[in-house]
């Protein structure tokens, strides 16, 4: 048995479908897990979702920041944007009920213990512990489940920037989704940048979220994807998977074998 981690597919059906081959997938015993941006941008998100959906008992999905939106618009009406037909071509297919609750049932944070690794779109809170992080991604999930109209009309929004333990409701709500899904950079004072995107060298005045003092300390890997700038990068505790497939990049997985000492090997198409 084999365990695939998965880059951003961002609905590039074809391509997923040649990863799967090239790595000789076996649906009878290996296993998928995708890092979040299912859709957008890529022309076939309706395939890519169907896909997922059908083999749902050997795929687990986290969440992205661009599967959020879709959900989002759907439960919203007001905020769908006709320019945006990849999506409308979803909400128009017959079984698009039946996938949005699926979908809007996924996890935003996975700890696969038995491959001793974290899963999640975007990243960590760095002053998070395990412990809290595992305990916000929760939160979110039960959140999104039970009142999911609530949710998305108070999801966005780039405040409160800074973690407290004090913060409840809504306002718990977004800020650990905006960490779990849409964080790339931090500035000095622990608060959330959502402004930069991009290198790490264009911005010297911001720190990496990975690159902040707590996470030299941490004892399990983590293994994102949301930032395609940083391509395949793995550097200490943490993996990169997003190689920008949807901008004329490569899709990417990373396999995990069941023995695990067995050397990880990355496959790309």
């Amino acid at each position: 048995m084999s365990t695939y981690i998965i880059g951003d597919v961002q609905g590039c059906f074809d391509a997923l479908m040649a990863l799967l081959i090239k790595v000789k997938f076996d649906e009878s015993k290996d296993k998928l897990i995708f890092c979040g941006d299912l859709v957008n941008r890529g022309g076939q998100s309706l395939a890519t979702l169907r896909w997922i959906y059908a083999n749902q008992k050997i795929c687990q999905v986290t969440l992205g920041n661009h599967d959020l939106s879709l959900l989002a618009q759907f439960y919203l009406y007001r905020l769908r944007k006709t320019r945006n037909s990849e999506f409308q071509e979803i909400f128009q297919a017959p079984d698009c009920a039946n996938l949005m609750n699926w979908l809007r049932n996924q996890s935003v944070l996975i700890h696969d213990k038995r491959i001793k690794k974290i899963i999640v779109h975007a990243g960590i809170y760095p002053l998070w512990s395990l412990k809290r992080a595992k305990k916000e991604a929760k939160f979110v999930e039960s959140f999104l489940q039970n009142h999911p109209v609530k949710f998305f009309k108070n999801m966005y929004g780039a405040h409160p920037n800074h973690w407290n333990k004090s913060l409840s409701g809504t306002d718990r709500a977004r800020f650990a989704v905006n960490s779990l899904t849409r964080m790339r950079f931090l500035f000095k004072n622990n608060g959330l940048n959502f402004k930069a995107k991009g290198e790490i060298e264009s911005f010297p005045k911001l720190i990496p979220w990975f690159r902040f003092k707590p996470y030299k300390k941490k004892k399990y890997t983590i293994i994102f994807g949301h930032w395609s700038a940083l391509g395949l990068m793995q550097e200490n505790n943490v993996i990169c998977l997003d190689t920008g497939k949807v901008w004329g990049g490569k899709l990417t997985a990373l396999k995990i074998s069941d023995n695990l000492e067995d050397k990880q090997q990355i496959f790309q198409v």
